[in-house]
């Protein structure tokens, strides 16, 4: 695993890094579990209410997966590929703050199975999705945390 500014990045992930959308992909087979970084649960501050598209509902890369609320922040959680979402997390939308205190284990988002897997292979990973990170955490000020329940 590496930390940069305290924030984690298991190697076992790909990353969606665009704009200020931050997930991280786990790829089991043909599926993917798709969730919220470390510096994205970071910047969103304590995670309120959770709402995920429920298992059938097909997305296009870019377009939205879950929508995730904190005191200071309301925003869409993008899908990282085109593709249907198979199994939302019922977990984390009784209880957000997974999102916040366990962004990489229990506090997933999705799982969802890709459309197109050419789109799986663009995703960044290694010293690729590292030195992005860094930019962005260098720029943003981003000093990760996790809050508390």
């Amino acid at each position: 695993m590496a930390i940069l500014n305290g924030c984690e990045f298991p190697d076992d992930r790909a990353y969606f890094i665009e704009r200020t959308q931050m997930t991280w992909v786990k790829v089991e087979g043909d599926r993917l579990m798709v969730g919220l970084t470390d510096p994205a649960q970071t910047r969103a501050g304590k995670i309120l209410h959770v709402r995920i598209k429920a298992a059938g509902t097909s997305r296009e890369r870019g377009k939205p997966i879950a929508t995730v609320e904190s005191g200071k922040w309301a925003g869409p959680v993008m899908a990282p590929v085109t593709g249907t979402v198979i199994a939302a997390n019922a977990e984390v939308e009784q209880d957000p703050g997974l999102l916040n205190t366990d962004p990489y284990g229990r506090g997933w988002i999705v799982v969802m199975t890709a459309s197109d897997p050419s789109e799986v292979g663009s995703l960044l990973r290694g010293e690729a999705a590292l030195a992005r990170f860094k930019e962005i955490l260098e720029k943003d000020s981003i000093r990760c945390m996790r809050c508390q329940t």
